[in-house]
């Protein structure tokens, strides 16, 4: 049997905490985050009444009280009058038979405007003046209150299991020969009065419960959905302005190899001449994947009219973080290459996107020719660490092709991108610079051995400022 309307439940089980883990357990609200698109999210918002009632427990409700057992000398040990001796009681089971959910009864309502005391509060209460030393009358006493009303199933003669709340009356010898007809002791009255006790219990778990579905979680779906509608709003605005001219469409981006100047990496057979000796000589070389600069250049290219199109609506963009802004270029990025069957631009890490040799090129390793870093440019060290350690330690070619994506909201643009240049100057590699295609600069970094030219596309995103009333005249 497990004790329900008692302290412990008061402290360890919150009726609110179970109900919040029923809309949990649904998974409905992880499913709005994950809605992709309006139509979608109009479809949820239809079939959410329903699927709310679905998932909406019955409030529990007291049904008939019948005698259900009778445990001789199963009740606790009780002190005889004028005696120092002990005598057992005999208790007496009764069942009130439970319709509805069983169980919210084992969690205690505690979100109601109705002042309610857990069933053993007075003998806890008590029990605080008790001595350090308790006796077992003191421990059978604080035992029998804790467990005045407990929930298990019950197993009636010719009838289905239910459930059912027990209380049970413990009498020794002499107060059985009190309860009977005409006796002094009135259980039925007992228990009646301890009954009145549990519905108030049961009334305000029923109405806690039905607040919580009726007020709470429509309007906790109503600010959700909101929130996400808004959000997919943006993201259709967003796409909206992303349309590309067909001069705009790019041929898949090309690989350029050479032989390297050393003998350090591992090596591919090109070939076998024969001398006069007869003694085949084996030439071998380093076959180096870089990203071809013609393909370069378009990406750039495409980067600055797909930053052209943000920069026309920045207030679509404040509230994405770089991850987001990095699927969107993506995005478009694979869009400008028709008849690609797999996607060239992958993304990876925090918000990096990137090309790998062996996808552009069959035999060749995997080594990131491409790679695309987003930042919002908040401060000189984030700029900073976007380079080194951040984008450095994505290097595993020799001669890698990078774009760094500096995100600015502040509302001196200029200054702010020559601070940002300032910091990336000030960098260990940085070896030169150059202006890139599309009115971006190029900054060439040597770094362990390895050359990255990083093309430093800034991209101004203002915030709308408030407007300020104007005072009539």
């Amino acid at each position: 049997m497990t004790s329900v309307f008692n302290s412990a439940r008061k402290r360890d089980s919150p009726l609110s905490r179970k109900l919040r883990s029923i809309l949990d357990k649904s998974g409905l609200r992880s499913q709005v985050s994950q809605i992709p698109d309006l139509d979608q999210l109009d479809v949820f918002e239809k079939d959410l009444p329903a699927a709310l009632d679905k998932l909406r427990p019955e409030p529990p409700k007291l049904g008939d009280p019948r005698p259900a057992s009778v445990r001789e000398h199963g009740g606790a040990w009780v002190p005889m009058d004028d005696s120092p001796h002990m005598q057992p009681s005999t208790r007496y089971f009764i069942a009130v038979q439970i319709e509805g959910d069983h169980q919210l009864l084992t969690c205690w309502p505690d979100a109601t405007d109705e002042d309610l005391d857990p069933v053993d509060a007075e003998v806890q209460e008590e029990s605080k003046d008790w001595p350090e030393s308790w006796g077992s009358v003191e421990r059978d006493r604080l035992k029998a209150a804790e467990e005045t009303w407990q929930l298990s199933t019950a197993n009636f003669p010719g009838e289905d299991e239910v459930w059912a709340l027990y209380t049970f009356f413990d009498l020794t010898p002499d107060q059985e020969a009190s309860a009977g007809a005409g006796g002094s002791i009135d259980l039925q009255a007992q228990f009646y009065e301890r009954r009145e006790v549990a519905v108030r219990i049961v009334n305000q778990i029923a109405i806690q419960t039905a607040r919580f579905f009726d007020e709470e979680v429509p309007q906790l779906f109503k600010d959700l959905i909101e929130g996400r509608r808004r959000t997919l709003t943006h993201r259709a605005a967003v796409l909206k302005t992303l349309r590309f001219p067909n001069e705009w469409v790019l041929p898949v981006p090309q690989l350029e190899t050479k032989p390297a100047a050393t003998e350090a990496s591992p090596v591919q057979d090109i070939g076998l001449s024969s001398h006069s000796s007869g003694a085949p000589t084996e030439i071998r070389v380093d076959m180096r994947a870089r990203l071809a600069p013609a393909s370069f250049e378009d990406v750039q290219r495409v980067i600055r009219v797909w930053a052209d199109a943000l920069e026309r609506h920045p207030a679509a963009y404040h509230d994405l973080d770089e991850d987001r802004v990095s699927d969107l270029l993506a995005a478009t990025l694979n869009a400008t290459l028709p008849g690609a069957n797999r996607e060239v631009y992958s993304r990876g890490g925090k918000s990096d996107i990137f090309i790998k040799a062996d996808t552009l090129a069959e035999g060749l390793g995997p080594a990131k020719v491409f790679i695309c870093e987003s930042k919002w440019a908040r401060s000189n060290k984030w700029v900073q660490d976007a380079v080194d350690p951040q984008l450095f330690g994505y290097l595993t070619a020799h001669d890698t092709s990078a774009v760094l994506l500096l995100l600015m909201d502040q509302k001196n643009f200029k200054r702010t991108v020559e601070a940002r240049h300032d910091a990336l100057r000030a960098i260990p590699g940085h070896v030169s610079e150059q202006m890139g295609t599309s009115d971006w600069p190029i900054f060439s970094y040597e770094n362990e051995g390895r050359r990255v030219d990083l093309c430093v596309a800034t991209v101004h995103l203002p915030k709308k400022l408030a407007s300020k009333a104007t005072p009539s005249a």
